[in-house]
């Protein structure tokens, strides 16, 4: 190994396990928030249990060939929360909730974006043949948690600039996604590539890469889905 698989593999063995127990904290971020409200008990569950499912569905695909799969991954990044979507609004309180819940919440929420910052780990170890996917995904993510809680502050004030800024900040976040679909097909460099990587970057960082994919990027995008939603009905 040379010295930047060495570095970036110590930063992986933090970096892995720091990200994996941000999953959990998304679901009772979300699940705490929604109560707040007054959901009522049953539509509070209809939400909690899918977030829950996928959590378990991690360590479940990752003993299956999902991972292996070079259309596995990017279809289940566009079904998942396709179906989350179609999904919602048959929760009639869903969209009265959305409409009285301060629109900065799930811009905030999305903080959690900086843990695409394992992306960049992969790139720094130089093990990947073809980087584009770790470049793009880790800039992007750490962009765009980041500025989360700015940006949510901006659109609390209820300005015509902070929405137009949430507004902005939001299609940034799903271009994110769409450029992340686009390039984890490529050989080389993509998800795919990093969860079957049996160096020791790659076994650290594997949990949360697939955590990821998996929990991270779906959920992500339904609260990108949904802020744009309200920030339209302002």
């Amino acid at each position: 190994m040379d010295s930047s698989s060495v570095r970036a593999a110590g930063v992986a063995r933090l970096a892995g396990p720091a990200v994996v127990v941000l999953f959990p904290l998304i679901v009772a971020s979300i699940t705490l928030g929604l109560w707040t409200t007054g959901l009522r008990t049953q539509d509070l569950f209809a939400v909690a249990i899918p977030l829950t499912a996928l959590l378990v569905a991690i360590p479940l695909l990752s003993r299956t060939s999902f991972v292996r799969s070079a259309t596995a991954i990017p279809l289940w990044i566009v079904v998942i929360p396709t179906a989350v979507l179609f999904l919602l609004p048959h929760i009639p309180a869903i969209t009265s909730v959305l409409q009285s819940m301060q629109p900065s919440w799930l811009i905030g929420l999305q903080v959690f974006r900086l843990g695409g910052g394992v992306w960049l780990v992969a790139l720094a170890s130089r093990e990947l043949a073809r980087p584009h996917f770790s470049a793009a995904a880790g800039s992007l993510d750490i962009l765009v948690g980041a500025t989360a809680i700015p940006v949510g502050a901006l659109v609390a004030t209820g300005s015509g600039l902070g929405t137009v800024t949430g507004i902005a900040w939001n299609v940034i976040g799903l271009i994110d996604f769409i450029l992340a679909v686009a390039l984890a097909r490529l050989p080389g460099g993509g998800p795919r590539t990093m969860l079957t990587n049996s160096t020791a970057t790659f076994r650290a960082l594997r949990p949360a890469i697939l955590g990821i994919i998996v929990f991270g990027i779906p959920v992500a995008i339904v609260l990108h889905v949904l802020s744009l939603y309200q920030l339209t009905l302002r």
